[in-house]
């Protein structure tokens, strides 16, 4: 696990998408002033049903990219009860329950109708009697899913991202820039990722972060093991691939490349 780069890369094509810069990078002013920046270590459940290489997460068991422990952990460490979160991409409904169960008031977004109406009987039957603090909202596109962060315009604690792996640069640069508009000044967003083999996410999530506004402070390595003495030892492992799965290739992941943790990246809004 490595520490990515804070400073942003661009293109010059969209105002939500950073310049590529060639040769060695170098923090920002505003990231330099922060001093030196630390690593946590947090234990969590494994994620389960949920396979890197499917390409309708929404349609499919790759919706369910965030362990229930960590959406808990991410809640209850950056938010305060009452306070209320944006979560743009609603993903596997598990961040959203999570807020739920812990008092918040959240804004969670769907890309579909479909996908909504089944978060809906989740949170029914997981969070009774706490379903009514989450308003859920349907956006097809980046325009709408800004027009939604509207709705709660800078008065958002915490903005919780758990993009696809991979995101497109124009999913990436839209959650982002949703979460910037939701959140009240001195809010934290937090973007919860898997590295992947060939590209440096850490690297592109925080560059985009930058370009939306945000200061990178922190990044917490959230492990899929328990504490035996001073080991840390791995959960069992579980096969990705769920029922709904639509992915074709089930060939085993290498013991040797094996992903057992998740890169959170905590991002401060001026």
């Amino acid at each position: 696990m490595h520490q990515p780069d804070p400073t942003p890369t661009s293109d010059s094509s969209s105002p939500l998408v950073p310049r590529q810069r060639r040769g060695r990078h170098r923090r920002s002013d505003t990231t330099a002033l922060l001093g030196p920046v630390p690593l946590s270590v947090w234990l969590t459940d494994p994620l389960t049903g949920c396979c890197p290489r499917c390409d309708r997460p929404t349609e499919t068991a790759c919706a369910r990219r965030l362990p229930a422990d960590l959406a808990r952990q991410l809640v209850e460490a950056f938010s305060k009860p009452g306070d209320i979160v944006f979560i743009p991409d609603i993903g596997n409904a598990l961040a959203v329950i999570a807020a739920c169960h812990a008092g918040r008031k959240t804004l969670a977004v769907s890309g579909h109708p479909a996908h909504g109406r089944r978060v809906q009987q989740q949170l029914a039957e997981q969070a009774p009697g706490a379903e009514a603090l989450a308003i859920l909202r349907t956006a097809s596109g980046p325009e709408q899913l800004l027009a939604q962060a509207d709705r709660i315009g800078e008065r958002a604690a915490l903005a919780l991202l758990a993009p696809h792996t991979p995101a497109t640069t124009t999913e990436l640069a839209g959650l982002l820039a949703s979460a910037h508009r939701a959140l009240l000044p001195g809010g934290t967003a937090v973007i919860c990722s898997r590295q992947t083999p060939a590209q440096d996410t850490l690297g592109m999530h925080v560059a985009y972060a930058q370009a939306a506004g945000f200061i990178y402070l922190q990044h917490i390595a959230a492990v899929e093991a328990h504490a035996e003495g001073t080991e840390l030892v791995p959960h069992e492992r579980r096969d990705y691939h769920g029922p709904e799965c639509a992915c074709e290739d089930r060939r085993p992941t290498s013991a040797a490349r094996r992903v057992v943790h998740f890169d959170v990246l905590v991002l401060h809004r001026p």
